[in-house]
């Protein structure tokens, strides 16, 4: 629930008795003027009179004025007062902190045993292809000849399925890709992979950066990392209950 802010118009009632105090001065300068002007019509009594009453009235719009600033003062106060619970009231609703650090600890171990996985799994799929290589098996790619015409012929690059008792490597030295009926199997990376991730987990919204620094993915993620290193750190021993290391 949200809490309106005090107005900071002129109350009507503040407004009125500035007016009638504005006229009654005018009326009691009205009368010294005619006095001055040699009028012996206007008696003293009346002047008297008019002044006191202009007086009488800036006093009561000086009254008025009072009270609408007290009364605005303290609508002010109910005001700040009403949105201190509201806002501490939001965070004890949805700005748990506890909640971040142990999804932080999960992710953080679920990455671990992500790259282990790919590790393994390169390592495995490395340690084949060698073995593969070594036991000269032959090349996923073939060149054959394709007669296009009885004067024209080329020689083209074929793929040619592997199978378990006669799989195919790629002769490329730099890899070490192989298939065997499943497809072809090379490594696939901890980098590629990671790279995707946060890219894909940081899409949008949800990497949002603070003002006036780049998005997530559009600058080096070591840059952002010693940038905010500290401050991630901080939060999550707050989070944690613990002193920041």
């Amino acid at each position: 629930m949200t809490t309106a802010a005090p107005t900071t118009d002129t109350p009507p009632d503040v407004a009125q008795a500035e007016a009638e105090a504005t006229a009654a001065e005018q009326a009691a300068e009205a009368l010294a003027e005619r006095v001055r002007e040699g009028d012996d019509q206007v008696t003293a009594e009346q002047l008297a009179t008019a002044q006191q009453a202009g007086m009488f009235a800036r006093l009561r719009a000086e009254a008025a004025r009072r009270k609408a600033d007290s009364a605005a003062a303290q609508a002010a106060e109910q005001h700040r007062t009403a949105l201190v619970v509201q806002a501490l009231a939001l965070v004890d609703a949805k700005g748990a902190r506890a909640p971040i650090a142990a999804a932080y600890d999960r992710a953080t171990a679920a990455v671990a045993e992500l790259v282990t996985l790919i590790d393994d799994h390169d390592q495995a799929v490395s340690g084949a292809g060698r073995l593969l290589r070594e036991a000269e098996c032959g090349p996923i790619t073939e060149y054959v000849r394709v007669q296009h015409s009885p004067d024209y012929a080329t020689s083209e690059p074929r793929r040619i399925p592997g199978t378990r008792t006669a799989p195919r490597i790629d002769t490329n030295p730099y890899g070490v890709a192989f298939a065997y009926g499943e497809g072809t199997r090379a490594p696939i990376g901890t980098g590629p992979v990671l790279a995707v991730l946060f890219a894909e987990a940081a899409a949008g919204d949800a990497g949002r950066m603070p003002i006036g620094e780049s998005a997530l993915v559009r600058a080096p993620l070591v840059e952002h990392a010693n940038r905010h290193r500290n401050q991630v750190h901080a939060f999550m021993a707050a989070a944690k209950g613990g002193e920041v290391k």
